[in-house]
C-alpha cells in the first residue's frame, strides 16, 4: 500500500473540510473567507504543495485573506514551508503546525496500531499464562478466527487481528474467574 503524501492528505482535508465537498479554489477561497474560516491554513497548503497558490492568491485578492496568504507565501515556497512544518518553525502560526501534524496522525495510524496490538498481545500472553486459558478458549468464546488469533499470537502479525479484537481479549481474560 501507498504511503499517503502530504499533498495527497491536503486534498483530502480540504475536500472534506468544505462545505461543498470541492476542490475548487475559488469556491474554497470564497467560503474560507467568508463561512469557514477553519478552511484557511489547510487551503493555503493546499494551493502551496499543489503549486496552486498563484490560482489561490488570485482567487483571494479582493478578500481579507490575500494579505496573509501574499504575506506567507513572500517567506516560504514549497520546501521552505516543508522544512519549516517539519521543524515547526515557531514564526510560523501554529495552525499550519496543527495541519501538519493531523497528517502524521493519518500517516501513522497502521504503524501506530500495530505498536500498540504488540503492547496488547504482551498482555494477552501474560493473562493467559496467569490464569492458565487457552488461545483456542479464548477464540471460541470470543467468536475470533483461531488461525488468525494464532498468527497474531505466535509470530506476531498484527495484520491479523483487529484493535477491538485485541482489547476484547485482554477484558475477556481480565475478567475470567
Amino acid at each position: 500500500m501507498r504511503q499517503l503524501t502530504f499533498r495527497g492528505f491536503l486534498q483530502q482535508y480540504v475536500h472534506a473540510l468544505s462545505f461543498a465537498k470541492t476542490n475548487g479554489l475559488y469556491r474554497l477561497a470564497e467560503e474560507a473567507a467568508t463561512t469557514n474560516p477553519r478552511l484557511r491554513e489547510p487551503l493555503l497548503l493546499y494551493a502551496l504543495f499543489s503549486n496552486k497558490h498563484e490560482v489561490l492568491l488570485k482567487a483571494t485578492r479582493d478578500k481579507e485573506l490575500f494579505s496573509e496568504y501574499k504575506k506567507i507565501l513572500e517567506k516560504y515556497d514549497k520546501s521552505t514551508m516543508k522544512q519549516a512544518l517539519i521543524n515547526s518553525d515557531p514564526v510560523l502560526s501554529d495552525r499550519y503546525l496543527r495541519v501538519y501534524r493531523s497528517y502524521l496522525v493519518v500517516r501513522n495510524k497502521t504503524q501506530n496500531d500495530n505498536h500498540s496490538k504488540l503492547l496488547m498481545r504482551n498482555r494477552i500472553l501474560e493473562l493467559q499464562a496467569k490464569k492458565n486459558i487457552s488461545a483456542y478458549r479464548i477464540c471460541v468464546d470470543l467468536k475470533i478466527n483461531h488461525g488468525n488469533m494464532s498468527a497474531f499470537m505466535n509470530q506476531s502479525d498484527c495484520s491479523k487481528i483487529s484493535l477491538d479484537k485485541a482489547r476484547s481479549a485482554i477484558k475477556y481474560l481480565e475478567e475470567y474467574a
